[in-house]
């Protein structure tokens, strides 16, 4: 038996293949790094977009932020989101990875075809509590998913969107006004008023259309011709 000690195994392994295995861990190592620099600055570009402070008039003091930017399925608008406050002051604009809730005021339609833009509210004065958009198309309901009003596949393609509901908070802070609009032809009329909530939109046929609204602590039910920006049915809804 021979006396001489053992070769330890790392000084059996040829140098040039240590070489390359340290050289591997340090290329992995640099991607990681590089991975995660632009994943955050990804994020943080994504946070200024959308919620890139803008002032209302060149005399306003206020600050708003606007925040989502949707293209409105089917038709030539883009919707774009005002909100109360700057990503920056604390407030409580947020389109953001940080998840606060956001005090929308206003919805700018921006035509993507000829440049020009409309708001559906007068002013900024009021929060926004709902928005719902709809097809003209019987039985389908209001969509209220921020990120996906472009979104369809080939398999269940969506209707082109034709109308609009807004929900804003009336005067007392408490109750809520609807608004009701055509995205087409730009004629909408302020048709609820003071209610205490909306619990579904949807449409019964091509150009009318039905909620589900509570008021009084009761439920009831509003039809509306569209067209003609009028109710033109309504009645209460027993629960007991």
């Amino acid at each position: 038996m021979s006396d001489r000690p053992a070769t330890p195994l790392a000084s059996r392994i040829p140098g040039r293949i240590l070489l390359g295995v340290f050289a591997g861990i340090g290329l992995l190592a640099a991607a990681a790094v590089i991975f995660l620099a632009v994943t955050v600055l990804g994020w943080e570009h994504r946070e200024r977009r959308e919620a890139a402070p803008v002032q209302a008039g060149a005399d306003a003091t206020e600050i708003f932020s606007v925040g989502a930017i949707t293209p409105l399925r089917g038709t030539r608008f883009d919707e774009i989101v005002i909100a109360r406050g700057d990503a920056g002051d604390g407030g409580s604009a947020s389109y953001s990875s940080r998840g606060k809730e956001a005090d929308e005021r206003n919805v700018i339609l921006l035509d993507s075809t000829s440049g020009t833009s409309r708001k559906l509210l007068p002013d900024n004065t009021r929060r926004i509590v709902g928005r719902d958009y709809l097809p003209a198309v019987a039985g389908r309901d209001g969509e209220t998913n921020d990120e996906g009003y472009a979104v369809e596949t080939a398999a269940t393609p969506k209707p082109p969107l034709a109308y609009y509901v807004i929900r804003v908070q009336a005067a007392d802070a408490k109750s809520q006004d609807v608004l009701v609009g055509d995205l087409n032809t730009g004629r909408q009329a302020i048709l609820l008023k003071g209610i205490d909530g909306v619990e579904r939109v949807w449409m019964q046929s091509a150009t009318r259309m039905g909620v589900l609204m509570r008021q009084g602590r009761k439920l009831h039910y509003r039809a509306i011709e569209i067209p003609d920006l009028k109710i033109v049915a309504q009645h209460p809804v027993a629960i007991d």
